[in-house]
């Protein structure tokens, strides 16, 4: 099936997203970004067409997730994930998951599941201006799953 026809409706915009992280909402982030890939090589043999024979089955892999917002934003999801960290400090011990949902009257909504997350980074740049003071974190995961499908082979259970 392909996608709706629609007349005078609303597309997905920034107001559509919810995000959780832990279970959390977060209602401050003002940038998010991820993307996986499954690199797949072709493979050759002898012949005078000398075109593939076929591919691998691939590697997947992802890019750094990347959340960027306020400073109390990101300063409350860190206070969050301390508190999850044995020693109570260290929050970059502490896995979690992020929730994505896209939601608008009229459309099916989209779910995106970012697994096994941990922070890797913070970084800040502050200069004199009216706009408020940013944090950027980057975060790592295992994997993504766009409304439960993925790009990585589940042929023998997703991992």
């Amino acid at each position: 099936m392909s996608d709706q026809i629609r007349v005078n409706g609303n597309l997905y915009s920034w107001g559509s997203i919810k995000l959780k992280i832990g279970g959390e909402l977060f209602y401050g982030f003002t940038s998010i970004s991820y993307s996986d890939k499954r690199e797949r090589v072709k493979g050759y043999g002898m012949g005078r067409h000398h075109a593939p024979r076929g591919r691998s089955s691939g590697k997947y892999s992802t890019e750094p997730v990347k959340l960027g917002g306020p400073k109390d934003t990101i300063a409350a999801l860190i206070r969050d994930l301390a508190k999850l960290a044995p020693d109570r400090v260290s929050f970059g011990n502490v896995n979690f998951q992020i929730l994505v949902s896209y939601v608008e009257p009229g459309q099916d909504g989209i779910t995106v599941e970012i697994d096994d997350c941990v922070i890797t980074s913070i970084s800040s740049s502050d200069e004199e201006n009216a706009d408020p003071k940013a944090t950027e974190i980057e975060i790592d995961c295992m994997r993504i799953r766009r409304n439960g499908l993925s790009l990585y082979d589940q042929t023998e259970g997703a991992p």
